[in-house]
């Protein structure tokens, strides 16, 4: 991908979104969403740029961190949620989107499978065993500097007004309450839980810390270090011998993966 043709997809996403504003202004949770995509797309070039990919790879990566959300403007236009089992899966709804926006054709097919795959299954609960081997370290790019940003949103939101808009997103979830005994077994059996569980801010919480077990890249790993990320979540949480553990679990694997970036353990396009 070229620089002409990621700035056309760049021109698209800011007129598809725009689309969605009522006397010229977006909803705020959707211009959330923007500014959601746009720091992805950034997140996306830093971490390509960071493994060595060329200067294609890194326009394809950073075209996907530009278009993985579109299917959120008009799930929560339609159904007041970004709770994809309450409404339709945004990855499903975002890969119907852009394969009918007329900014295909002028790239490589391997370049639309990487952009189709990625906006499809950047929030699949695991990566298909189906896919082309051109799609997957973007796949895994994306699923990565995805996490990094949803991981800013959470912890900055909470830290300037208690994340007081999480309720409007996912309508189930209250923001006081403990860590729910159910949420707190599947995550210690698990290393994961289901939305549908999680009730309270607490339980959100500790959801989000579960995402560092279902990161790719080493790179991605040293981000989490620098920005603090796991002791930003170790001081919001409820002290509890159990979620102590949980997060010490989860700073142990941060740091042993991160090492890895010393000794170049990173797979690319090339590899």
């Amino acid at each position: 991908m070229n620089s002409a043709q990621l700035q056309t997809i760049k021109f698209w996403f800011t007129n598809y979104t725009k689309s969605f504003a009522i006397e010229r202004k977006l909803n705020p949770v959707l211009q959330l969403k923007v500014d959601h995509c746009q720091r992805v797309a950034d997140n996306s070039r830093q971490l390509a740029e960071d493994m060595g990919w060329n200067a294609t790879e890194a326009n394809r990566a950073e075209a996907l961190g530009w278009l993985h959300d579109v299917g959120r403007f008009s799930q929560f236009t339609e159904f007041g949620t970004f709770m994809d089992s309450a409404a339709i899966n945004h990855g499903e709804r975002g890969w119907e989107i852009v394969r009918e926006s007329g900014i295909l054709p002028t790239l490589a097919p391997e370049e639309r499978a990487v952009l189709l795959d990625g906006i499809r299954y950047h929030n699949a609960k695991n990566e298909p065993d189906h896919l082309a081997e051109v799609s997957r370290p973007f796949l895994k790019l994306i699923r990565d500097a995805d996490k990094l940003d949803i991981y800013r949103i959470v912890l900055d939101s909470i830290e300037a007004d208690g994340f007081q808009e999480l309720p409007n997103m996912l309508p189930q979830i209250v923001l006081q309450g403990p860590v729910s005994p159910d949420v707190l077994c599947q995550i210690l059996k698990h290393r994961s839980c289901s939305t549908e569980a999680v009730r309270s801010l607490a339980d959100f919480l500790m959801m989000q810390l579960c995402w560092i077990y279902d990161l790719n890249y080493p790179v991605s790993f040293q981000l989490v270090s620098e920005r603090n990320i796991i002791g930003r979540f170790e001081q919001l949480l409820p002290e509890n011998q159990a979620v102590g553990q949980f997060v010490q679990d989860a700073r142990e694997y941060m740091n042993k993966n991160a090492l890895k970036t010393c000794g170049k353990d990173i797979a690319g396009p090339a590899a």
